[in-house]
Parts: structure tokens; sequence; C-alpha cells
């Protein structure tokens, strides 16, 4: 069945665009304020980035129980609900007396709790409406609506701001949101599967030890979690580092930003087309260390005068083809491998190891900026990224050449105990 037939996914899908247009948009906007309106230094615009993305480390394990026991329609119209009345807001503040700091971060922290609950209903939903066979294809076209969203989201951001100002601008925002719950309310026929009658608690363990049991799954959690505590604090110095070291405005820092995921629209396209000749494990492990390449060539460029960005902008879309890369067959093997009542689990296990480490990434870069100098922080992040990059090099995925071998790969857990995992536990 191709894709576009699938009423389901097509409505899935036209709301996680609308869904992360807004949440790119709000996820660069929010420093942006802080660093522009509010003035605030380094380690407070890292604040602002981080709060967004603590939430996942304490609420995905609870968002993977919920998914798992509850229609996925339910989540994803709250969650967007939340996320929309966040940003209204904090428009209706701007209006009136103008945000405060705290308020900004209260938002914020709103966001990255219905964002953590969003995501984790999308990505186990997937599997429960898509044969094995189309969940690549739908994860490159996932990939390319978010490569967009992501080259989109931080221009338009940094141009509305300047022609329509802050309160309008979230209120676009809002909007965004506003688009996700009604593409929620239209996902029909979508149920909770079957689950062992356990209690929450035994339920967020019983997921931890299947997940990390699977070699697999355990080594795309370890490399994604590196990568993206790299990745939030290189683009947390560069924004100091371009607002300040080098006099850039919102609008151009946004633009060299948003454009690499003109890259990442080019590797979410060729993704499937190049495990027709390389293996899916080698793609992934190329995507990682192209990704961490493409950052270190920014500090690389960062004294080319006038061209700084233009050659910035490239070094951000070598990420980006990176990035794209990696993330097309890391969520398709973690929606791949495991059985249907485990899936819910297992993305929010993931969840928590990868995204966990966004505000760490995102402190750790401010208190750089701060510590030694945006320019040499700059260096130091983008050398460690290199050196990371290579884990997955070393990980038996990088052997596997399809979906179907990673699952058999993934159907020998290295612990005794859960040699049957894929089989539903006894009530």
């Amino acid at each position: 069945m191709l894709l576009a037939e699938n009423r389901n996914f097509r409505n899935v899908w036209l709301g996680e665009t609308s869904a992360h247009f807004g949440g790119q948009l709000t996820s660069f906007l929010l420093p942006l304020i802080a660093v522009t309106y509010l003035h605030a230094d380094g380690t407070g615009v890292g604040l602002v980035s981080a709060v967004q993305f603590v939430p996942v480390v304490a609420l995905s394990l609870v968002a993977g129980v919920m998914v798992d026991r509850y229609p996925p329609r339910r989540t994803l119209v709250t969650a967007s609900l939340a996320q929309g009345a966040a940003l209204a807001v904090l428009g209706a503040f701007q209006a009136s007396d103008g945000m405060t700091f705290g308020q900004l971060v209260a938002a914020a922290a709103v966001i990255g709790v219905a964002t953590v609950f969003y995501e984790v209903a999308y990505q186990s939903t997937l599997p429960r409406i898509l044969p094995l066979d189309s969940i690549a294809a739908a994860n490159g076209l996932h990939q390319a609506t978010y490569s967009v969203s992501t080259l989109a989201g931080p221009a338009a951001a940094g141009f509305l701001v300047g022609s329509l100002g802050l309160p309008l601008t979230l209120t676009v925002a809002a909007a965004c949101a506003a688009g996700a719950v009604v593409s929620g309310v239209l996902l029909e026929g979508v149920k909770a599967p079957e689950q062992p009658r356990e209690s929450a608690l035994k339920a967020i363990g019983s997921g931890l030890r299947y997940t990390w049991s699977l070699r697999p799954i355990r080594d795309l959690c370890v490399q994604a979690g590196l990568s993206n505590l790299h990745e939030k604090a290189f683009l947390t110095v560069f924004l100091v580092f371009a607002v300040r070291g080098l006099g850039m405005s919102g609008t151009t820092v946004g633009v060299i930003t948003g454009i690499g995921s003109v890259g990442a629209l080019v590797g979410s396209l060729c993704a499937n087309r190049l495990t027709k000749r390389w293996a899916v494990g080698g793609v992934l492990a190329l995507g990682a260390v192209l990704a961490a390449l493409g950052l270190l060539l920014v500090p690389v460029v960062s004294h080319a005068g006038v061209y700084v960005a233009v050659f910035a902008s490239v070094g951000m879309m070598v990420n980006g083809f990176g990035v794209a890369l990696f993330n097309v067959f890391a969520v398709s093997l973690r929606q791949a491998i495991p059985p249907e009542h485990q899936i819910g689990a297992v993305t929010a296990s993931y969840r928590l190891v990868a995204l966990g480490t966004l505000p760490l990434g995102a402190i750790v870069g401010g208190a750089l900026a701060d510590a030694l100098s945006p320019g040499t922080a700059l260096w130091v992040v983008g050398l460690s990224y290199l050196v990371v990059s290579f884990w997955l090099t070393f990980s038996p995925l990088r052997g596997a050449r399809t979906l179907e071998q990673a699952r058999e790969l993934g159907r020998t857990p290295d612990v005794p105990s859960t040699e049957n995992a894929d089989r539903p536990p006894s009530a």
C-alpha cells in the first residue's frame, strides 16, 4: 500500500509536519528572546534551551507507559493543546507588560513536557498503522518534512520577529500546535495493544530492562545521546558567538542554522537509495561521523570575514545530511525490532537516553561560552563531537544490511532472562 493511501498515516504525518514546524520555530525563538529581548548571558540562554528538554529525562518513561496503555489520539490532542496554550499565554504577557525571564522559562518547560508526550505517541503509532516494509519509507518522508521545518522554522522565527513583532510570532507558533490538534482528532481506529496487568512502576522497569538488554538498541541509545549532547552544546555556543562575536542579526543566525536542513532534506531523500548499495548499519555509522565533521567546519571558517556566513552554512548542511542518514534508520530500527506491546516502552527508554542529554548539552555549551570564550568553546565541542561520533563503528549493527537482519540481531538479547522477550509476558 502506498503511504498516501493510508488515511491514518496521512493524518498523523500532516499533524506531525505542523507540530514540527511550530516546534522548530519555537525552539529557536525562545533562546533568541532570551539573548535579544531579555539580554540574558550565555548561561541564561542555555537554561532556556535546557528546560525544553529536561522533561525528556523526567517524563519519557511515564509517557511510554501511557502510550502503551491508552489510544494515541488522546495523547496527541492533549499535548498539542498544551503547547498552543503555553505559547498563547506567553504572547499575551509580551503584548501587555512584556514578559519576564521567569515566564519565558516556565513556558519553555510546559512546551517541553507536552513535546515529550506528543513525540512518544507519534513514533509509537507508526509501526501500529504501517507494515514493516513501509516503516523506513515513512521515516524518510518524516525526516524530509522535518528537515524542511528545521530549515524554515529558525529562518521564519527571525523574519517574523523582525516584521510582525514578538506577540504575533508567538501566535503563529500557537497556530501550528492547533493544526496538530486537528490531525490528532482525525486519527481513527488505533487502539492501545493488550498489556499484562502490572503497575506503572513495574511496566517502566520492564521496558528499561528489555531495551537495555538489546545490544542494537543500546548502541543506538549511546550514540544518539552523545551526538545530541554535542549538537545542543555546539548550537548554544554558536548562537552566542554569532550574535556577540560576529555581530550577526537574529535573522542571519536563524538562516545559517536552518539552512543545514537543506542537507538534511537531501540526506533523508537519499537514505533508502544508499542502502541499495551499502548496509543499513554502515550508512547509520557514516551519518554520525558526517554530522560531527559538518559542525567542526564552523570554527574552521569562523575567521573567514564576509564569507563566514556562507562557509558556516555549508558546515551546517553537511551536519544536516549526516543527522538525516542517522535518524532515518535509527528510528526505523527501534520501531522494527521490538514487539508491539513494547514499542512505547522502547521508544520512551531510547528517548530518555538520546534526548535526555540535550539539557545537559545546552547548559554545558552556555557554561563553556562564559568560562572560555565562544570561539574557543566551538573548537572544544567540535573536536569532542568528532571523537564520540565513531561509537557505532564498533557495534554489531554496522554489519546489518537490512531492517530484517537488524531485527534478527535484536532477537538475541545480552541477558538470558529476556531470551523470549518478544512474547508478551503472562498476566
